[in-house]
C-alpha cells in the first residue's frame, strides 16, 4: 500500500513499496495528485514493469537523448546544432534539476528569460525563431523521458508555445531587397573591376544567381557546372564546416530540398559568359587555379568560397553600392517575394525554394501573400460589383 504524508512546505509526499523496500516517488501539490501518481506506479509494479530511475537529473536524460538517440538518426551538422542548443541554452537552466520535478511555470520562466534578453544596443538578443528551436529541443527531451526512458508520466512542456509576437515584428525577420535595390546592387557589381582579375565577376555572378534561383547560399556554393543541364539546375548537396572550420559537402536539409529548377534565359547567358571567362583564366594565367570538382563559384585559388567570406565581401559591396545589406539569405527572400509579386502561385514558389510544405512558404511571406490576396480581392470586387440604383435607372429603356 502506498503511504502519504504532508510536508512542512505544504506539499504531499507519496511512498510505495517494492520487494519489501519503501521509496519515495516524489512530492505533489495536493494529496489527490500524490494518490493518482502512486496508483500508476503500483500498477506498474503489479504487472512487473520496470521502474526506471525517477530521480534522474535532467542533464543525464539530455545526454542520453542526444548521444544515444539523436546521434543515430540525424546528420552530423544537425547533431552539432542540437548539441550547441542543449549545452548553451538548456543545460545551464535545467541541467542539475531532477527531471520529474520540473514544472510548466519553470519552463515559462525560462522562455521569458530568453525573450527579455537584450544585446548591447537594446535589440532582442535571441530571435523569435531561435527561441522556437530551443523549446522544440526541450520538448523532444521530455518526450524521450516519457516514452523511451519512462521516468515521467507526462511531458511538462506539452502544447507549450513561445509567446506570440506581433505579426509585423515576426515579418521583420524576413529581410529582402526591393527590385530597385537589387538592380542598383547588380548594376554596381556588373561594372566593378576586380583588382587581381578584372574580368572575373565572381560576386556579381553569385548575387545574380542567388536572386534568380532562390537557392540557399550553402546550396549555391556546392554547385558544379555538371549540375546544369540545358536550362535546368539540380540541387543535391550543400557546403558546411566541421569543428575545425574545414569544408565538407553534406546532404541537404530535407527530402524536399532535393530539387531541379528551371533557369531563365538571361541567367543562362550570364552563366555562359562567366564560365568562358573562368576557363580562359585557368588556361592563360598560372595564378588562377582550377577546382578539380568543377564547382561554379570558385575563387582564383580553385577553392570553395566560405559563407563568412561571402558575407564579409557582400557587406563591403553593398556599402559601396549604397544599398543596405540584408544578409546572404536576403537574396533567397528577394527571389520569393519578387515571384509572389509577379503573380506566381504559392505552390510554385514553395517547390522552387525546396520548402517542406506550402504552409512554411505562406507563413514566411505572410505580409506579402496577404497584400497580394487583398489586391486580388479588390480586383474581384471591382469586377463583380453591382451598379448603384440611380445608375441602373438611367439605363432603363423607355418602353418599360
Amino acid at each position: 500500500m502506498a503511504s502519504f504524508r504532508k510536508l512542512k512546505s505544504g506539499r504531499w509526499q507519496a511512498r510505495v513499496s517494492k520487494d519489501g523496500k519503501e521509496f519515495s516517488i516524489g512530492t505533489f501539490r495536493t494529496k489527490k495528485e500524490a494518490e493518482v501518481e502512486a496508483s500508476k506506479v503500483e500498477e506498474r509494479i503489479y504487472y512487473g514493469q520496470a521502474l526506471n530511475d525517477r530521480n534522474m537529473l535532467f542533464e543525464e536524460v539530455a545526454h542520453e537523448w542526444l548521444h544515444e538517440h539523436k546521434k543515430t538518426f540525424v546528420k552530423d551538422s544537425t547533431f552539432d546544432q542540437l548539441e550547441v542548443i542543449v549545452r548553451l541554452h538548456i543545460l545551464p537552466y535545467f541541467g542539475n534539476k531532477r527531471i520529474m520535478r520540473i514544472r510548466r511555470p519553470e519552463i515559462k520562466r525560462w522562455l521569458n528569460k530568453y525573450a527579455e534578453m537584450k544585446d548591447k544596443i537594446g535589440n532582442e538578443k535571441y530571435a523569435f525563431g531561435s527561441r522556437i528551436k530551443y523549446l522544440s529541443v526541450l520538448k523532444s527531451i521530455f518526450h524521450y523521458a516519457v516514452h523511451d526512458l519512462e521516468v515521467l508520466e507526462k511531458n511538462p512542456a506539452d502544447r507549450m508555445k513561445v509567446p506570440a509576437k506581433d505579426k509585423t515584428e515576426i515579418q521583420d525577420d524576413v529581410k529582402y531587397y526591393s527590385l530597385e535595390e537589387l538592380n542598383q546592387l547588380l548594376d554596381f557589381m556588373k561594372n566593378y573591376k576586380h583588382q587581381r582579375f578584372e574580368g572575373y565577376q565572381l560576386y556579381y555572378m553569385l548575387m545574380y544567381f542567388l536572386s534568380q534561383t532562390g537557392l540557399r547560399i550553402s546550396e549555391a556554393l556546392a554547385l558544379r557546372w555538371t549540375d546544369i543541364e540545358g536550362n535546368k539546375v539540380t540541387v543535391e548537396r550543400q557546403t558546411s564546416r566541421d569543428n575545425n572550420n574545414g569544408l565538407k559537402l553534406t546532404t541537404l536539409k530535407n527530402t524536399s530540398s532535393y530539387r531541379t529548377i528551371r533557369l531563365n534565359d538571361d541567367l543562362l547567358r550570364e552563366l555562359k559568359k562567366f564560365k568562358l571567362k573562368q576557363n580562359e583564366l585557368i588556361l592563360s594565367d598560372k595564378r588562377f587555379q582550377k577546382n578539380e570538382e568543377g564547382i561554379i563559384f570558385q575563387n582564383y585559388l580553385g577553392n570553395y568560397l566560405t559563407p563568412s567570406t561571402v558575407r564579409e565581401s557582400i557587406i563591403k559591396y553593398c556599402k559601396k553600392a549604397g544599398v543596405e545589406y540584408r544578409g546572404t539569405h536576403g537574396f533567397r527572400h528577394t527571389h520569393a517575394v519578387l515571384l509572389l509579386e509577379s503573380g506566381a502561385s504559392i505552390k510554385f514558389v514553395s517547390k522552387r525554394l525546396g520548402h517542406k510544405t506550402i504552409k512554411t512558404t505562406a507563413d514566411t511571406y505572410l505580409d506579402i501573400t496577404e497584400k497580394i490576396e487583398e489586391d486580388e480581392l479588390k480586383k474581384f470586387a471591382s469586377y463583380t460589383s453591382r451598379k448603384s440604383e440611380s445608375a441602373q435607372n438611367r439605363h432603363v429603356p423607355d418602353s418599360l
